[in-house]
């Protein structure tokens, strides 16, 4: 019992290793997409001046 205990833990860190990966990925592209909408809005605003 004990050996099957251990590997279900080992499976549930492989698991939150995946979703940890995926949510640091999601937050780059995010951040990536903010700073695209950031740098548009202030180069359309030094271009009307």
């Amino acid at each position: 019992m004990a050996a099957k205990n251990s590997k279900n833990k080992k499976q549930i860190k492989t698991t939150e290793t995946k979703t940890s990966n995926q949510n640091r990925a999601a937050q780059i592209v995010f951040a990536a997409f903010a700073i695209i909408l950031i740098l548009s809005m202030v180069l359309s605003a030094i271009a009307k001046f």
